[in-house]
């Protein structure tokens, strides 16, 4: 089975990305003697750069607000917000609620902690943003914890949108995904939702493992833990919400969690972490989230890579020495640990046996996950994105055999042209990386995530994200993340400058947001008038829906890859061989 990607005569330039493609740009940079795939270390984070810096124009929403100043009853007081008319719907929105104690002083890598209730107002005008590497126009802080809510006017007792963003576990933002045109979509349509936008730690602030850490016994109950701070981080925001969103007009018992990139991984942790509680949430959507191997650590492993290598890096013996340390010190320790990666992940979520217990595969093989309708799916191109720059947009294929040694073991790399044929018979050999490992990396996960839902009795939908933009440039197509500019619009000129949506792809977006709503308050993603019916997944059918300008059902598509290779690799601690 071979297939083909979409190609236009664009010049491929990079000066577009999202937060959430900075996922993808951190993990291609690979040690400088495998010098048939190499580029320079340097070349990509100056990419990484960029990425950001054409986000700082609007990293705060372009929306025009009007006099109203909606207030919200919680348990930590009134919070007044500001309103914003969009398509003459009248949003609600208040940024920077804080969900937890800060973590600073000796609050930092621990897990975060319940806020006292408390009377008084607050305004809720100033977003910030975790620390991070990059500097993207708003207040980074460590006091981030913070969330953000948009609701219709009016609003009572709605489904809610709980979205956790990605960013590599290293970079992003609640703040970057303007929610005013979803929510205002979602009222226009008659299928009105309340949407939440959360911070959570990151890097090594978020993820950092280390065994006196883990002996602090921080956890419920005395229990350890370690390593997982950020994802801890969106359990708390989680508790909050449910206490809290019907101040802001929400239905606690109608929450759906969704993510795109980490934020999806985060997702897919969310459904198989036994901290959990079933009731916690109704819903997932889980966007290009299924990532193969897990982006989750042994404890052992993660101690070594990050507490250790910071210890080393710091001449710290204590955790008051560790607490103690400048945010600056950890990011510049963490962009270290950054260029020594295999995939420029500094740290991931762990192993700990507290919040994971198992590589999130081995949890959906067992059945152990939260059975609650999902919505799940993928980019077509989603590997481009960083295989493009990586080879300048063209590669040999004596390039793609390296980058296979490089990530795949040798009984994979023998099938590999027993399912996709031999690399020679593409003009751009790039096209075939690109093809298998997307496959490997992103589309057979995805599906097998539909299957287990199916085996045990759960509905879910599986799609496909396939719209090409003109403005794409050429080489990457389809590619990760690009399906956010359907549901957050504001994303379109960070993405593509200068490029405006035509009458179809303005139609696009509404479906997409149409769908979205559909799936939070009802579990199930089709309206009255949407240009194609979306059906569950089945394993007879082997159905994924594709989303584009002409949308539609499709069968087997990914059968001959999935079924025949890469699903033979998923369940194990053992998927890939990396080579250093």
């Amino acid at each position: 089975m071979i297939r083909e990607e979409k190609k236009d005569n664009r010049a491929c330039v990079i000066i577009y990305r999202s937060l959430t493609t900075l996922y993808i740009y951190k993990r291609v940079i690979y040690e400088n003697a495998k010098k048939n795939i190499m580029t320079s270390s340097m070349y990509i984070l100056k990419i990484n750069v960029l990425a950001v810096l054409v986000l700082i124009p609007s990293i705060i929403p372009s929306i025009v607000a009007n006099n109203k100043l909606p207030r919200a009853q919680t348990k930590q007081g009134n919070y007044i917000g500001r309103q914003a008319s969009i398509n003459g719907a009248n949003v609600n929105y208040w940024y920077g609620i804080p969900y937890a104690q800060q973590p600073i002083g000796n609050l930092r890598w621990m897990p975060p902690q319940v806020l006292s209730t408390s009377n008084g107002t607050n305004i809720a005008y100033s977003p910030n943003a975790c620390p991070q590497a990059f500097n993207f126009g708003i207040l980074l802080t460590e006091a981030c914890l913070t969330l953000n809510v948009y609701a219709p006017e009016n609003a009572i007792n709605l489904p809610v949108y709980v979205w956790i963003h990605g960013g590599s576990f290293i970079a992003g933002a609640g703040i970057a995904f303007n929610a005013t045109p979803f929510v205002s979509t979602s009222m226009n349509y008659s299928v009105p939702i309340v949407i939440v936008t959360i911070n959570y730690r990151l890097g090594f602030l978020g993820f950092l493992a280390d065994q006196q850490f883990y002996d602090e016994k921080s956890g419920i109950n005395n229990r350890s833990t370690t390593g997982n701070y950020g994802i801890l981080d969106q359990m708390m925001a989680l508790d909050w919400i449910k206490k809290n969103i019907a101040g802001f007009g929400g239905d606690p018992e109608q929450i759906t969690i969704g993510g795109e990139s980490a934020g999806g991984v985060s997702i897919s942790i969310l459904l198989t972490s036994p901290l959990i509680k079933s009731g916690t949430y109704q819903r997932a959507i889980v966007e290009s989230g299924t990532i193969w191997p897990n982006f989750a650590t042994p404890l052992p492993t993660a101690i070594n890579n990050t507490g250790n290598f910071l210890r080393t890096a710091v001449n710290c013996t204590t955790t008051q020495c560790l607490r103690n340390l400048t945010v600056d010190q950890i990011i510049a320790i963490q962009n270290i640990v950054a260029l020594k990666n295999l995939f420029q992940v500094a740290a991931s979520p762990v192993i700990d046996g507290y919040v994971l217990n198992d590589i999130m595969e081995n949890s959906y093989a067992r059945g152990d996950f939260q059975k609650v309708p999902l919505l799940v799916g993928t980019t077509t191109n989603e590997t481009s994105t960083f295989t493009c720059p990586l080879f300048n947009n063209s590669a040999t294929i004596e390039q793609v055999q390296a980058f296979f040694n490089s990530v795949y073991n040798a009984t994979m790399i023998s099938q590999i042209p027993e399912i996709y044929g031999p690399i020679s018979t593409y003009d751009n050999p790039l096209s075939y990386l690109n093809l298998v490992y997307s496959d490997s990396w992103a589309h057979c996960g995805s599906r097998r995530i539909a299957n287990k839902f199916f085996t045990y009795g759960v509905p879910s939908y599986l799609f496909t994200y396939h719209h090409l933009i003109p403005a794409a440039p050429t080489c990457f197509g389809v590619s990760h993340a690009t399906e956010l500019i359907m549901l957050f619009p504001s994303f379109l000129h960070d993405f593509y400058p200068n490029y405006n949506f035509t009458t179809s792809e303005q139609q696009l977006s509404t479906n997409m947001m149409l769908y979205w709503a559909n799936f939070i308050r009802t579990s199930n993603p089709n309206f009255e008038g949407s240009p194609a019916n979306w059906d569950p997944y089945t394993i007879a059918s082997d159905n994924d829906f594709v989303l584009d300008i002409i949308p539609k059902m499709r069968n087997s598509y990914y059968n001959a890859s999935c079924s025949y290779l890469w699903d033979s690799y998923a369940v194990t601690n053992n998927t890939m061989t990396h080579r250093a």
